[in-house]
């Protein structure tokens, strides 16, 4: 008799839990992927692909791109609203003669045949001033012992007219050429490895940072306006037509070249490192893709806890993202540990 009676609740509780889930069928159907992350004096490149679809399996077969490339388009483009020129195809990657300039009003077009007609718009913007560069270094003292920090500082001069966005990045360029001697001291042979990354550093600056993304510091609960990571995204809401000066701070890491078992005895080590100030205007679209593309791959605890993330699109019949951007660059005066 309990079982009957278990049986009749168990019953009652799963169709009392059913709930009807709509699907929609457009969901079921792969978009057009427009990825056009473009600068300012290169020619303009587009890569167009298709999207895995919402339901059904993620297998891939071996040989095949897990998005499938599209490389039957025409994409054109319009500059200015006047002259129109046509992509050169590569398989899913289609070049432009076109070099963009800042300024310029940019119209995507592109036509797949049996699809709806996609197009996106960009505007080109100016190339970022940068002024009074100043470096300076200092010892900072942890547990496991004393390393070297990096300030670099500079004054970045807003337009007073427009809604500017920005990017800023820390280039490093190590360059390690390894002599491999016998026993004599005689070379027998040599390495040269070149890494580049872009480094982690800190900004703490309430009129650029916002205290509310996840690009904020977690380790330090009272730095709300203090960013850490390799690429600070932010506008001049709070600094427009101002030249404002920005101070970064860098920390100088140990390279994995040096680990004890790659050297043996009598090898030789020269080794040199670069640091590159890189500064970038970016169009609106640019940066909100940018930006949410970033918080998407942020601190896994948090995205963890955290709704799913809607990575900014600006192409209307299809998904992804079509922008340029304006950089300058800055040699940065650095020695590495090493050097």
């Amino acid at each position: 008799m309990k079982k009957i009676i278990f049986l009749l609740i168990s019953a009652t509780l799963l169709v009392a839990c059913e709930k009807q889930i709509d699907i929609d069928i457009e969901d079921l159907e792969q978009q057009l992927v427009v990825k056009a992350q473009n600068e300012a004096g290169s020619p303009l490149v587009v890569d167009l692909t298709y999207s895995r679809p919402v339901y059904g399996t993620f297998y891939v077969r071996n040989g095949e791109d897990y998005f499938p490339a599209v490389d039957n388009a025409t994409v054109t483009l319009s500059i200015d609203g006047g002259a129109t020129v046509t992509a050169t195809r590569d398989g899913g990657t289609y070049t432009f003669a076109h070099v963009p300039q800042p300024g310029e009003q940019l119209t995507l077009n592109i036509a797949v045949p049996g699809r709806d007609p996609v197009s996106a718009t960009a505007t080109v913007p100016q190339q970022p001033t940068v002024v009074g560069i100043d470096t300076a270094t200092s010892l900072n003292g942890e547990s496991y012992g004393v390393f070297l920090q990096y300030s670099i500082s500079f004054n970045l001069n807003d337009r007073p007219a427009t809604e500017d966005f920005y990017s800023i990045r820390l280039r490093k360029t190590d360059t390690i050429i390894t002599l491999h001697r016998d026993e004599e001291g005689n070379v027998l042979s040599s390495d040269t490895n070149i890494r580049k990354d872009y480094n982690w550093f800190t900004c703490s600056d309430y009129l650029i940072v916002d205290g509310t993304g996840l690009n904020v510091s977690i380790d330090d609960p009272t730095a709300t306006n203090s960013f850490a990571g390799n690429e600070l995204l932010f506008t001049d809401a709070k600094i427009n037509g101002q030249s404002h000066r920005i101070i970064l701070k860098m920390g100088d890491d140990y390279d994995y070249y040096y680990e004890d078992d790659y050297l043996k005895t009598g090898d030789t080590v020269f080794s040199h490192s670069s640091l590159m100030l890189e500064v970038t205007a970016l169009s609106r679209d640019l940066y909100l893709y940018r930006q949410t593309m970033n918080n998407y791959d942020g601190d896994p605890l948090l995205s963890f806890f955290s709704e799913p993330m809607q990575i900014h699109s600006n192409i209307t019949g299809g998904i992804g993202i079509f922008g340029v951007s304006s950089k300058v660059s800055c040699t940065i005066p650095y020695r590495s540990r090493h050097d």
